[in-house]
């Protein structure tokens, strides 16, 4: 709005300058507050004598524990074949559950039948292993222990197998029994296939791969003449490698 002066002359007002914002300055403070506390932290945490074993070296411990675990799900730190350990309790095995053709084991120790299951791998469905893991979940066995003939179709059986394993996964350590040799030779060899099938298998997976199969070999690659004339004295060796092949 115009204003008079005393000589009668119309003076126009002159606007008020505008207040500018500008975004640069609270930034700018900000950084000097966050740059001023930081200072102030470190100077105050560096003159503590104990702040690198507190900080610094806590944290790196961390880090390798969670790396040492890593390592262990992956089966990195799994040693196959299972080496030769003290000789474990027979009562293992009724406390450890048993997947596949185990009839000669039951028949000479004792073993639990909630935690025995005798299905064919190659034709078990999906919903038939989830099954097995839900009754696995309640009875909290010490082990698993998978020992599966030589099939006829060796890739489709590990396929099968490892999502067996898959869906078993947590539950329990899992032990990977070799298939035991044959009197045949031929037969032998689609045997060391299955097994070396295995063993990449336990390698993949983490599993616990027990060779059961050298031992009983004789010189010539067939199962000793005493194991194929007398069962009892067969599964006894089989029992016995399977007590004394415990990872603690």
């Amino acid at each position: 709005m115009a204003k008079k002066t005393k000589h009668g002359k119309v003076e126009a007002r002159q606007p008020r300058p505008r207040l500018r914002f500008r975004p640069g300055i609270p930034i700018l403070i900000i950084l000097v507050c966050f740059i001023g506390c930081f200072s102030a932290y470190m100077a105050s945490a560096l003159n503590q004598e104990d702040y690198w074993e507190k900080e610094i070296a806590a944290e790196f411990a961390q880090d390798n524990a969670q790396n040492a675990a890593t390592e262990h799900n992956s089966g990195s730190s799994v040693v196959n074949p299972v080496p030769s350990s003290e000789r474990a309790d027979e009562s293992r095995f009724a406390e450890c559950a048993f997947l596949g053709d185990i009839s000669g084991l039951s028949a000479n120790y004792t073993t639990t039948p909630g935690m025995v299951f005798t299905d064919d791998l190659t034709s078990m469905s999906e919903s038939r292993m989830h099954s097995i893991a839900r009754s696995l979940e309640s009875a909290s066995p010490k082990a698993i222990y998978i020992w599966y003939p030589c099939p006829s179709d060796s890739k489709s059986a590990i396929a099968s197998l490892s999502q067996l394993v898959d869906v078993l996964s947590g539950q329990a350590p899992i032990y990977c029994l070799t298939a035991i040799p044959s009197e045949d030779a031929a037969q032998n060899q689609s045997i060391d296939t299955w097994n070396a099938a295995l063993f990449s298998l336990a390698d993949e997976k983490g599993l616990y791969y027990v060779d059961i199969n050298t031992s009983l070999k004789s010189n010539d690659g067939t199962l000793q003449a005493d194991y194929a004339k007398d069962d009892a004295q067969l599964y006894k060796a089989i029992g016995d490698l399977i007590l004394t092949h415990v990872v603690s």
